[in-house]
């Protein structure tokens, strides 16, 4: 009886300190999982993928695609219809601001991008829409919320030829301002979340830190993460950020390394926005290693469980070929047309579930947003595996398409199956 009794207090006391133990593992796991808790190491990826609470729709019967659009003076009626007619996930920038827009106190990009919000979602309930909102320095188009900056949050900063006021991310104000717009894009502009541009602004290595150096940046960049924490306790847990810009990492850096890798863990995704930007300056044009990053880095982060959208170019931008932008739309449409194949077939070489594809020449309404392409609308149907890789070409199936792409010769090629 006594050896039971012994047996029994030796088992109780296993039993203790492995429920100690395990209390102590679940505690030293909460605060990396609450709220405004400090960030893990840069460069820490998450071990599980995310809940994908709130995401935009998504599907692979056609191909996933996303709009992003400034919106000027308001755009018309006819444009807010065909968004909600081909977008389930749209985001408003502000666009060009006309005199106009400047002169009449009345029109905002706040109740601007409100009244496109609503319209959008009248027509298309599914349609989760984003309020462009950067984090580095404010932008003109935002009247009403520049108009409660509080004082002493900005600093001089000259950035190229312009100097600007730059956030500072330390200032508790700032943060809670910035926040606060934030809640604000959600609860009374009747978005879905924000599109957080300039959001790696801090980053090492950045033009940013170059110049405010290293130890001040490492600040900003804490108060950085810090914000995009509370702005997701002001959205809701249902809220959209997603992070401009995510890119492949450069010779010698580690995926972790790369731009926008290390804010992963505090947004809920972001957009690669420099698919094969500028082609036509050979100066520009992207090496075939980088391409291959690139892709990479779009299907890591789907794997993760993050939405990511492909910013892909049609070999030109607004900006790197004047000659084609002194012809007409149509003339550019018809460049697009031609040079699409590539940008999609890479897109689907890596694409996975809440990955979207983008393809204008530029953020405003008459660079691409609102023309189309037949390989949007044909069926797809799910991957049936991951890509195939052999040297620097790709395949990869799905249900209704055979996908190739060749980085040395830069040609794509997708074969649409017959039902």
């Amino acid at each position: 009886m006594t050896a039971c009794y012994r047996m029994r207090t030796l088992l109780r006391a296993v039993l203790a300190a492995v429920m100690l133990l395990g209390a102590s593992l679940v505690a030293r796991e909460i605060p990396a999982q609450l709220p405004g808790a400090d960030p893990k190491p840069a460069g820490t990826p998450s071990s599980a993928t995310k809940r994908k609470v709130g995401y935009p729709h998504f599907s692979w019967d056609r191909m996933p695609v996303y709009a992003h659009v400034g919106l000027g003076d308001g755009l018309k009626g006819e444009q807010y219809k065909f968004l909600a007619d081909h977008y389930d996930f749209i985001a408003f920038t502000g666009g060009k601001m006309s005199r106009k827009y400047r002169n009449n106190k009345e029109m905002s990009f706040e109740r601007l991008v409100a009244n496109a919000a609503r319209t959008i979602k009248t027509r298309n309930p599914k349609a989760r829409v984003l309020f462009y909102w950067s984090g580095d320095f404010g932008r003109a188009h935002a009247k009403i919320s520049n108009a409660t900056l509080p004082k002493n949050a900005t600093f001089p900063f000259k950035k190229g030829s312009r100097n600007i006021q730059l956030f500072d991310t330390t200032s508790p104000a700032l943060r809670n301002w910035w926040a606060g717009v934030a809640g604000k894009a959600v609860r009374e502009y009747s978005c879905d979340g924000i599109f957080l541009d300039g959001g790696t602004a801090y980053t090492p290595g950045s033009s940013y830190e170059r110049v405010l150096g290293k130890a001040k940046a490492r600040k900003l960049e804490q108060g950085m993460f810090e914000m995009i924490r509370q702005a997701k306790q002001k959205m809701g847990k249902d809220s959209i950020i997603l992070l401009n810009p995510l890119h492949g990492p450069k010779k010698g850096q580690k995926q972790e390394d790369a731009l926008g890798w290390r804010y992963l863990d505090v947004v809920d995704g972001a957009m690669v926005d420099d698919f094969d930007r500028a082609a036509n300056v050979l100066k520009r044009r992207q090496s075939k290693e980088y391409i291959a990053d690139t892709i990479k880095t779009m299907s890591a982060a789907a794997k993760r469980g993050e939405i990511v959208v492909f910013k892909a170019w049609p070999g030109f931008t607004w900006w790197s070929d004047e000659e084609l932008m002194k012809k007409s739309h149509a003339e550019q449409y018809a460049t697009a047309v031609k040079n699409l194949e590539f940008p999609l077939a890479s897109f689907l070489i890596g694409a996975g579930e809440h990955c979207y594809f983008c393809y204008t020449w530029g953020w405003l309404p008459e660079y691409g947003t609102f023309d189309w392409y037949p390989q949007f609308d044909r069926p797809l149907g799910a991957p049936k595996g991951d890509a195939v890789r052999k040297g620097w070409t790709f395949r990869r199936e799905f249900q209704h398409a055979s996908v190739f792409v060749d980085l040395e010769k830069r040609i794509g090629r997708i074969d649409w199956k017959k039902k």
